[in-house]
């Protein structure tokens, strides 16, 4: 505890499994585990990037700051973080862009110790979700089975065009090789009941 911070950020309805099963891994990490929905994404993409511009001025010193992880359940259904195409005329006093914080997050983040793990079902809502420089920040990605164009386009491989079912490639972009693997199943309760202890 104090070490890391988790934020999770998904829409699945109360009482569903993955409702469920989210709530059972809040429960079980000692870090501190903020679950967010829609409506409270804005105050949490705004409350990160305070942080990062405190992180980045010095005001709060990396070697003292805890790590952050922001895991984002189906990125393609959170509009807010789109980053506006169009230019912005006027003042400069309104709200935030919430986009272009996420935008900021993902390209400078990583190196002042906030970390994004976002889901996409599809390589077209990749490309709405993030700007192509945000794209490239992120340099390990998982891919299962696509086209060979996408598959190309996300990992320089239309080897994910030759998945089967039940498999995925893991894309390091410093490490070179892909890797073919399995992916586990999300763990029962019983597990992480274990590991809590």
């Amino acid at each position: 505890p104090g070490t890391a911070k988790f934020y999770f950020v998904h829409s699945a309805p109360p009482g569903t499994s993955e409702a469920d099963f989210i709530a059972g891994l809040a429960a079980s990490m000692p870090h501190g585990f903020h679950e967010t929905g829609a409506q409270e994404l804005p105050a949490i993409v705004d409350e990160l990037a305070a942080e990062m511009k405190a992180r980045s001025s010095g005001d709060v010193p990396l070697d003292k700051a805890p790590a952050i992880f922001v895991f984002i359940h189906g990125l393609q259904r959170f509009k807010k973080l789109r980053q506006e195409d169009d230019f912005r005329f006027g003042s400069s006093d309104g709200p935030a862009d919430t986009g272009g914080q996420f935008n900021d997050l993902i390209c400078e983040g990583s190196s002042l110790g906030i970390h994004l793990i976002p889901a996409v079902d599809t390589f077209n809502n990749v490309n709405r979700s993030m700007s192509r420089k945000a794209l490239s920040e992120f340099e390990m990605r998982v891919v299962f089975q696509m086209s060979a164009n996408d598959s190309s386009s996300l990992i320089d491989s239309p080897a994910a065009s030759n998945l089967g079912l039940h498999r995925a490639i893991f894309y390091n972009e410093q490490a070179g090789p892909l890797e073919t693997f399995r992916p586990y199943a999300p763990p029962p309760a019983s597990w992480w009941a274990k590991a809590d202890r």
